[in-house]
């Protein structure tokens, strides 16, 4: 099963000051060592030689999210609701 839901949020601080990321989607793995693997490797300076020495192989996992729903209760402070949707059309 390729679909997928991943949690993005700060620490608990209260009701009042909730923040968080909720994205629904469908998951790949990148075949590593690909260009586009090397290039994510490059982009979080992960040295392509540290991962090539490791026991297991360092899977990555691409979402590309089909619904993202934030939750941030500073939002109330300029009138909008503190739960906000977004839906991707593919």
């Amino acid at each position: 099963n390729k679909h997928v839901c991943l949690a993005i949020y700060d620490k608990y601080d209260g009701f009042g000051n909730l923040k968080g990321m909720q994205v629904e989607g469908t998951a790949e793995i990148v075949e590593p060592f690909s260009e586009e693997y090397n290039a994510a490797a490059d982009f979080k300076k992960i040295p392509l030689a540290a991962l090539k020495s490791l026991p297991e192989v360092m899977h990555l996992l691409k979402i590309t999210p089909d619904c993202i729903d934030f939750l941030n209760s500073d939002f109330k402070k300029d009138g909008y609701g503190s739960r906000q949707k977004l839906i991707f059309q593919h």
